[in-house]
């Protein structure tokens, strides 16, 4: 089974209200299209997840990101997370006319609880993380019982 976790409010409360409060910030900041922003926002980076028959294959965007920037974790509750970073220059005296490209960290997380972790695998390639999940094998024998 895989489910996407767009929150993590139990384990990371201060997370979550950051989350929010940047959320409503952009809202009242931009009167055109607030949607968007907020969007962008509860959702860091855009996910495809492909069901194959032995495994999950997920395909994650994260264009200008370096490998090192980029850590993928598995933890024995079967909760995958991606995290990237991007670290913003320290230049006080730029004066951007157009700033969209955010700096910080970029995180999301999945529940998948049929995975053979020992397999996974992870590339990363023109801007798109891939990473193989294989299914654990499912056991097809069929016991007969008789009766007595």
């Amino acid at each position: 089974m895989f489910r996407p976790l767009p929150f993590n409010l139990r384990e990371n409360a201060e997370k979550g209200q950051e989350i929010l409060g940047k959320a409503l910030e952009t809202v009242m900041e931009h009167s055109f299209n607030p949607f968007d922003k907020v969007g962008g926002m509860l959702f860091p980076f855009r996910v495809d997840v492909v069901d194959s028959e032995n495994s999950y294959e997920l395909f994650a965007e994260l264009p200008g990101f370096t490998k090192e920037a980029i850590e993928v974790s598995y933890n024995e509750d079967g909760r995958l997370k991606i995290k990237a970073e991007r670290v913003d220059s320290e230049e006080s005296e730029t004066k951007y006319l157009c700033h969209e490209r955010k700096a910080g960290i970029f995180e999301r997380s999945f529940l998948i609880d049929d995975v053979d972790e020992a397999a996974v695998s992870v590339s990363y390639e023109a801007g798109i993380l891939h990473v193989t999940l294989p299914k654990l094998e499912v056991k097809k024998s069929c016991r007969v019982f008789t009766i007595q």
